[in-house]
């Protein structure tokens, strides 16, 4: 069993991302997020989101919180981080949505280096693939590359051709590079 080490607690104070299978009080604000942006039966989500685990998938939340101490925290962004079938070295994140009242802030580009981190960091992964419709120019920024379509059920190796989405991935490669740009930039 891995250990998830959350050094996505650094954030801004309140911030903090955390795997929702270690937080099961949040699965019902989490599932009316995600379904706020892509409407689903919400048993199918919620059975979606309890199979979150410390390997794949997991599901990691950015929450906010409150004052006092013991208030529920706020959810605000959800990401998925799936298994590739064909490609054990790889994740498919998906699901990517952050609460539209708190959109600009930020908030995507912090879960997403959270996402990031666990992926390469603790699960030792080589290659993040995702796809989007509308989303490019803020992958781009945060160093995915256009890539060929992947196929992410099965063990087969034939691309998903979808015509509406574009396909992006970030390799470990990238990831260590861009994290030593900014240890430099820092310091």
């Amino acid at each position: 069993m891995y250990a998830l080490i959350l050094v996505y607690v650094y954030f801004q104070g309140k911030l903090t991302v955390v795997p929702i299978h270690h937080n099961q009080e949040l699965l019902e604000d989490c599932v009316l997020l995600i379904n706020s942006e892509w409407p689903r039966s919400f048993s199918a989500r919620m059975w979606s989101l309890q199979a979150s685990k410390d390997t794949l998938p997991t599901s990691l939340v950015l929450i906010e919180k409150d004052e006092p101490q013991n208030a529920k925290p706020t959810v605000l962004a959800h990401a998925k981080l799936s298994v590739i079938p064909s490609d054990q070295e790889a994740v498919f994140i998906e699901s990517v949505v952050v609460d539209s009242r708190r959109r600009g802030q930020g908030l995507g580009r912090l879960l997403m280096m959270a996402s990031e981190q666990h992926c390469f960091g603790v699960l030792k992964l080589k290659t993040i693939y995702l796809s989007t419709i509308d989303k490019q120019a803020f992958y781009s920024k945060l160093g995915y590359q256009l890539c060929n379509a992947i196929s992410i059920f099965g063990t087969r190796t034939a691309p998903n051709n979808s015509t509406k989405k574009i396909w992006m991935k970030k390799t470990m490669e990238i990831w260590l590079q861009n994290n030593e740009n900014h240890s430099r930039i820092d310091n």
